[in-house]
């Protein structure tokens, strides 16, 4: 100041003193200042980049990028433009143009671990893992010190399910920015699936404590307490946040669908109550209220509530498909097979809209059930032959077993999941790197291209009109069941052909003609509906014996009793090729 009280037009003070103002946050006089020293050399391609940092912290994004663009008129060459213009895209939603900016970045500056970095993020979002962790190679080679180099990389080998090295990338993210709640709960999920339970709680406990109103980390926090038999845990991290910044509408709602999925729905109604008097416009909130009431029994306060979710958002499907699940209840079938249509207009191959139109469509009458449901056409069995090295399926399925003990770890079965009575592995299952699941997935391709092969080709119908010769595996996972220990009745939302592959079996199972324990049961839903809402197709476990049916489908398994357990592998595949999903099964 005292410089340019003596020359009021010294371009080097002007811009100096403009970028302390910004660091103090006095953003307009620090605009007005770059814009005079603008005015007086416009060719000086810097003082455009510290007019776009000041614009991009005042919030205007599309007038950072401008500014940015002038400083590359200015200077073609000038590596920090083009990593802040790459910024501005990214924030604007422009992936390839905040790429293509990246590179051009690291062109001139090899060794530019932020645009390295940027260039990993951008890459990740589009699912090409592998190329991202090359150039988050090259990022923290560039500059070990970088933690954005390390916490991508971190995410990014998560991705590629390399979670060993994700652990270490992530510790490395922690220790130079411990502050970082992104960070922490990353590394938390690293170590939740290489089993490291403790420490992962920890890790999602520390992310909470510095981010009390961090959704993602709550929820898995509770999730992994559950399947470590740690119950008491389960929802104190919710309390906890609610002490320390509120009544807040999110939180109530995170911590409400947390008492429904516990089975405590009267808590979990009195939060969600809260949160809709707080937040009456939101439609998220009203369905979850309305999903609390339908536990309750309270069906007709559910209709009108989920109504409203849907005037809300008319385009969310959830919302006319959990109606209709009201509408049964309230054994009201014929609204629900109307409100069920109107959510297959919006999206005609969702898979719970569909295991819904089959329970509606049985209550009424309506002939269209024998073609959306039809076991005999649609449910196949096939008994694999013992890959090369084994003289019978039984051998080969005994050292598999072997495998797939050392991933059950859990003590319980995660709570939005299907098992009572067991346990089941963590992430993608054919994702791990072990020798006799390869030789399972190897012969389990052919079947399933078996088996889409021998579908007839019909437009009209909603599975058969998605057959496509490309397929790929959306999610899998291995369950182990203990004595009276069986799969509630359910479908699978994201998927098109569910399986299940029987690894190993208890003695008293193999004999179970009569009572059918351990069987797998198609076409009874877990509504409770009574009536017409049961079974009406079998299937028998084997060893080496693999199921495969529609997602769609509602099936469940009977119960049984034995002190050995009950071993398979389940997976579900989609149309086309692309990469693998994981997802939750309702």
């Amino acid at each position: 100041r005292s410089v340019l009280q003596m020359q009021p037009n010294a371009v080097p003070a002007l811009n100096y003193l403009s970028l302390l103002l910004n660091m103090r946050g006095e953003l307009t006089e620090a605009e007005t200042l770059i814009r005079k020293a603008i005015a007086l050399l416009p060719r000086e391609a810097t003082l455009h980049n510290n007019l776009g940092n000041i614009l991009h912290k005042k919030k205007d994004i599309e007038g950072a990028a401008a500014a940015y663009r002038e400083a590359l008129e200015r200077n073609a060459s000038y590596p920090e433009a083009y990593y802040n213009l790459g910024l501005m895209q990214s924030e604007l939603g422009r992936g390839d143009e905040a790429l293509a900016a990246q590179r051009r970045a690291v062109a001139i500056k090899p060794d530019y671990a932020e645009a390295l970095t940027q260039i990993g993020s951008l890459l990740s979002d589009r699912q090409e893992f592998n190329e991202a962790l090359t150039a988050l190679d090259k990022a923290v080679a560039a500059n070990p010190q970088h933690f954005g180099g390390h916490y991508y990389r971190g995410t990014v080998l998560i991705n590629l399910q390399r979670h060993a090295e994700a652990t270490q990338s992530l510790r490395k993210a922690v220790a130079l920015r411990p502050q970082s709640f992104e960070a922490h709960y990353a590394l938390g999920n690293a170590l939740n699936y290489t089993n490291q339970e403790a420490a992962a709680l920890d890790a999602y406990r520390i992310a909470i404590d510095l981010n009390p109103e961090y959704l993602n980390a709550h929820y898995d926090f509770s999730s992994l307490a559950w399947t470590m038999g740690r119950q008491d845990l389960a929802l104190t991290s919710y309390v906890h946040a609610r002490q320390k910044v509120g009544e807040k509408p999110d939180l109530l709602l995170a911590e409400g669908e947390m008492r429904l999925r516990l089975d405590r729905p009267e808590e979990g109604r009195v939060l969600l109550e809260k949160a809709h008097s707080l937040s009456p416009e939101r439609a998220d909130i009203a369905n979850a209220l309305a999903r609390s009431l339908v536990t309750l029994g309270r069906f007709d306060e559910a209709v009108p509530t989920f109504e409203r979710a849907a005037e809300i958002e008319p385009a969310n499907i959830g919302h006319r498909t959990e109606q209709a699940i009201a509408l049964l209840h309230a054994r009201r079938p014929a609204e629900a097979q109307r409100i069920i249509e109107i959510a297959r207009q919006i999206n005609p191959t969702n898979q719970l809209g569909l295991g819904l139109a089959t329970l509606a469509q049985r209550e009424t009458g309506d002939r269209q059930f024998a073609e959306l449901f039809d076991p005999t056409r649609f449910v196949k069995v096939y008994d694999l032959p013992p890959p090369r090295g084994y003289a019978d399926i039984a051998s080969f399925n005994a050292d598999l077993a072997g495998e797939l003990a050392s991933l059950h770890t859990r003590r319980m079965a995660p709570f939005d999941q299907t098992l009572r009575g067991g346990t089941q592995t963590m992430g993608q299952l054919f994702a791990k790197d072990l020798p006799h699941l390869a030789q399972f997935k190897e012969r389990l391709f052919e079947i399933i291209e078996d088996y889409i092969r021998n579908l007839p080709p019909d437009p009209a119908h909603p599975f058969l009109s998605r057959k496509e010769d490309a397929f790929s595996v959306a999610g899998s996972w291995s369950c182990r069941l203990r004595s009276q220990g069986f799969h509630t009745n359910h479908i699978h939302p994201d998927g098109w052909i569910s399986s299940a592959y029987y690894v190993s079996l208890p003695k008293s199972m193999r004999q179970a003609e009569r009572d059918q324990a351990g069987w797998i049961k198609f076409g009874e839903s877990n509504l409770n509906l009574g009536g017409l809402d049961r079974p009406h197709h079998f299937e028998q476990p084997a060893v080496g014996r693999l199921v495969l049916f529609p997602s769609y489908f509602w099936h469940g398994t009977v119960p049984f009793i034995d002190d050995d357990v009950r071993l398979t592998i389940a997976f579900d595949v989609v149309p086309g090729s692309g990469t693998n999903r994981a997802y939750r099964n309702y």
